[in-house]
């Protein structure tokens, strides 16, 4: 079973992500004509829950709820004629191929680095899951995005890359001698919608990024918001070493979420928006989503899970 370690600056949206990726499975494998199924495991099936509820009746995760999500199991299985369907033909996969997905979350980085700079063995449990990850999903907040290179380094933003570089070393230090090991960065471009102009001016790139069917500059777009705002981070996924670990090609997803303004004193409310003849889901980038759980079945693949 493959690992994801989810990993953000604390408010980042790691919760709700997790919340909007259940719910495009939710919405998108339920049907009889969709491509693919899915269900949670029993142990992860009420926190998941709970947080998609929440969503649903139109509030972002509450605090409880983000301390009670520690990891979380999900299962798909593919086999139906479409999009998933035919890829797997393509790199001839049987139909009814499944994967299963371990996603661990990292709720504060600088804590959970420290055992690794005490020298803290990786016999334990969380650490062993870092270590041992299969794929990194970096969640970066876009409402913090720089405007200027001092801002950057002043802000969140530079300890941050400084703190998701520093987590990148030790696992590729962890696993120096694995000549066939191998791990996927996802960067998750949260809030997307609340992302400043003058950040995204900054970086020379146009207000929207481009769609998910033109992944050359959809990844051009994405590179340069990351090497304005995570150049160590940058640097050290481009890093070819002889030996050792290897950092695949990043994938990327700009995920979003509408709100409906509250009142005065209250945080906005998620809007929901009509799925299907009778249903509803919350107003997100779903599409951005369906693509994360067709790479996400590709990792799986390559790890050989």
């Amino acid at each position: 079973m493959p690992r994801v370690v989810i990993i953000g600056d604390r408010g980042s949206g790691k919760t709700t992500f997790l919340g909007l990726l259940y719910a495009a499975q939710v919405k998108s494998g339920t049907d009889t004509a969709d491509d693919f199924r899915f269900h949670v495991t029993y142990e992860s099936l009420d926190e998941i829950t709970e947080v998609f509820q929440q969503l649903m009746s139109g509030s972002f995760p509450d605090a409880a709820s983000k301390e009670g999500i520690r990891e979380i199991r999900f299962h798909l299985s593919y086999g139906r004629a479409g999009r998933f369907l035919s890829r797997l033909r393509s790199r001839g996969s049987a139909p009814g191929e499944a994967a299963a997905f371990r996603f661990v979350l990292l709720r504060n980085l600088e804590d959970d680095l420290s055992p690794f700079r005490r020298g803290t063995s990786g016999t334990n449990g969380k650490l062993r899951d870092v270590l041992e990850s299969d794929a990194i999903a970096i969640l970066v907040d876009s409402t913090t995005l720089a405007v200027n290179g001092e801002d950057r380094e002043a802000g969140s933003m530079g300890k941050y890359d400084t703190a998701v570089e520093s987590l990148l070393s030790t696992i590729q230090r962890s696993r120096s001698r694995d000549a066939r090991s191998v791990v996927y960065p996802i960067f998750i471009f949260s809030k997307f919608d609340s992302v400043r102009p003058e950040a995204l001016r900054a970086a020379d790139v146009e207000s929207e990024p481009p769609g998910i069917s033109k992944p050359g500059p959809r990844s051009a777009y994405a590179r340069a918001l990351l090497d304005r705002n995570l150049p160590k981070t940058m640097t050290k996924i481009g890093v070819h070493e002889a030996r050792g670990l290897k950092f695949a090609m990043p994938s990327y997803c700009f995920s979003w979420v509408r709100t409906e303004r509250a009142a005065q004193g209250r945080p906005p409310k998620v809007r929901l928006r009509r799925s299907g003849a009778v249903g509803w889901e919350p107003d997100y980038s779903k599409d951005e989503y369906i693509a994360l759980l067709d790479s996400l079945r590709t990792i799986a693949t390559h790890a050989g899970h």
